[in-house]
């Protein structure tokens, strides 16, 4: 199996601090949804190296994001912060260079960590956050999101406290200390590496045959209406919070900070009845709610926003084509694909060259 290159090594960890990270230096394919070929730097990001003193002459972007950031499914070159930064170096006519800071999984907590921990070493001349309304505001409430080994902010009289009891707990030291040693083993056997992509392959085929056949929102898609209840209320004034003190932790770094909303399938799906019958099935006006509500904050806390959705809607209709899933998993659920990639990236650069170059 080696000499024909199986390899499935884990590439994420347990961490005391941000819950989970990419273990340094790792690389392999990933196949579970598209197809790439995913490495890791020195740092633990899935990223070139990018030396901590920036080259003289050149604008550098830290980017902080979830999933769709880190971007598996699609080789680095096609990534949407790629091809943003090629076409902004071009519109600029300076070298751009886009630090890539997104993890699996992370909600805006977990990003503002990593913005203090890691991104502001390297000096960024801005720092955009890559938010995905389709579980990043939730993932933020604890009584929502309900994640064991991740730390949450809660917020009392206007004052954000970070809550990361989870690493001190019994339970997380144990599994911490088991899980390395499983993927110590996992990591040294081609066998048992192949044995547990197999195993993955069958879940998330599993959870992609019943999206698909999934007809009723679920409890999550409450993102779209205004919130009815406190646990949502909560959960967005702590994301809220979140944003206004990253932006002043870029700026106390010396770096300007921007916001980015990425889209949810559904709301870029190119079959209009589609959509239509989703929003008519939970009674809103509009899919863009936590677009506009958050581009609305932007607006007046001083934070520049970029609002994708709306606008990649308009695209996967008018050219008939979908932006996220794949044809190993179900086209128009789950991550952006080529298509999804190019087309946000082609967007991001075209408003950050316009906002830069003023």
């Amino acid at each position: 199996m080696r000499l024909i290159g199986v390899s499935y090594p884990e590439f994420h960890r347990l961490d005391e601090t941000l819950g989970w990270a990419a273990r340094p230096g790792v690389a392999s394919w990933w196949t579970v949804e598209g197809g790439a070929y995913v490495s890791y730097n020195a740092a633990g990001f899935r990223d070139r190296d990018h030396p901590l003193a920036k080259p003289e002459g050149v604008y550098r972007i830290a980017l902080l994001g979830d999933s769709f950031t880190e971007a598996r499914a699609i080789p680095l070159e096609e990534t949407y912060w790629s091809i943003a930064a090629d076409r902004l170096s071009a519109c600029l006519g300076t070298p751009v260079e886009m630090l890539n800071f997104g993890v699996n999984g992370y909600g805006t907590a977990q990003q503002l960590i990593t913005l203090e921990d890691h991104a502001l070493a390297y000096a960024p001349d801005l720092v955009l956050l890559a938010i995905y309304t389709g579980n990043d505001i939730w993932n933020n409430s604890r009584a929502l999101d309900g994640h064991q080994d991740r730390p949450y902010y809660t917020l009392e009289d206007g004052a954000l406290t970070l809550d990361d009891s989870f690493s001190r707990s019994a339970r997380f030291q144990a599994k911490m200390a088991w899980q390395d040693i499983k993927h110590g083993l996992i990591n040294a056997s081609r066998v048992m590496q192949l044995i547990k992509e197999s195993y993955y392959r069958m879940k998330s085929g599993a959870k992609n045959r019943a999206a698909a056949g999934a007809t009723a929102p679920s409890p999550a898609d409450r993102i779209y209406v205004a919130p009815e209840d406190e646990t949502w209320r909560d959960a967005w004034a702590v994301t809220e919070a979140l944003l206004r003190l990253m932006r002043d932790t870029a700026r106390n770094g010396a770096a300007d900070f921007s916001v980015v909303t990425l889209s949810n399938d559904i709301q870029v799906d190119p079959d209009r009845a589609r959509r239509e019958t989703f929003r008519a099935a939970l009674g809103v006006e509009t899919l863009f709610y936590p677009d506009e509500r958050i581009a609305a904050f932007g607006a007046r806390e001083a934070i520049p926003t970029i609002t994708l959705a709306p606008r990649l809607g308009d695209y996967a209709e008018t050219n008939a084509v979908f932006l996220h899933g794949f044809d190993n998993t179900v086209l128009g659920l789950g991550h952006w694909n080529a298509q999804g990639h190019a087309a946000a990236g082609a967007l991001i650069a075209e408003e950050l060259c316009a906002s830069l170059g003023e």
